[in-house]
């Protein structure tokens, strides 16, 4: 096996680890068992548990932005950009798994400061990127709205953040359906 593959092997994993036990309830003997090498190799990759959030954490940020690029790309009109932005939580809650944002944020707490930072941005870029569309609706298509475009995106990231740890906590399931229509009736009016 390449150092590469180890990497993103270990990256993989922690990820996994974090979104379904969270970060503080994994080891780096957890890792090196998963992934079948020794602990000595996961401290090798990644000198410090730290180390291995951030690049987590900074992967999981250049997903987002490579969705929000594809999706502007590709798609015009705010409720579609909206939709396909929704069906990344809809993807995660049809998994059981919880963002890696949620995950971490239950931790935040007792997060390295650099991990914390990286939750923070990805949060942020989530936050501007739905503002951006949303008063790009109300420049190009008239939409309006009672709120302000940034009040209405913390609170689409919100709720989603909040449906996915309801739903994986047993609360049924679709609860990203449910969001997505409070929040496009809001929206749209």
């Amino acid at each position: 096996m390449s150092t590469t593959d180890t990497a993103t092997q270990l990256l993989d994993t922690a990820q996994t680890l974090i979104q379904t036990r969270g970060y503080n309830a994994y080891s780096y003997n957890d890792l090196a068992e998963a992934v079948g090498i020794k602990t000595a190799s996961v401290h090798y990759h990644f000198p410090s548990k730290a180390d291995l959030g951030v690049a987590v954490m900074a992967r999981y940020r250049a997903q987002l932005a490579a969705s929000l690029e594809r999706i502007d790309t590709a798609t015009t009109g705010c409720e579609p950009k909206l939709r396909q932005f929704i069906d990344i939580y809809r993807t995660a809650e049809s998994c059981g798994t919880m963002c890696l944002c949620g995950s971490l944020a239950h931790d935040l707490d007792t997060l390295p400061d650099e991990v914390r930072a990286e939750v923070n941005s990805y949060i942020e870029a989530s936050t501007r990127w739905i503002c951006r569309t949303i008063e790009a609706g109300i420049e190009q298509e008239g939409l309006t709205t009672s709120c302000s475009p940034s009040d209405m995106a913390a609170t689409l990231v919100g709720s989603l953040q909040g449906s996915l740890l309801v739903s994986r906590a047993g609360g049924g399931g679709h609860l990203v359906d449910a969001v997505e229509r409070v929040f496009l009736v809001t929206l749209t009016g």
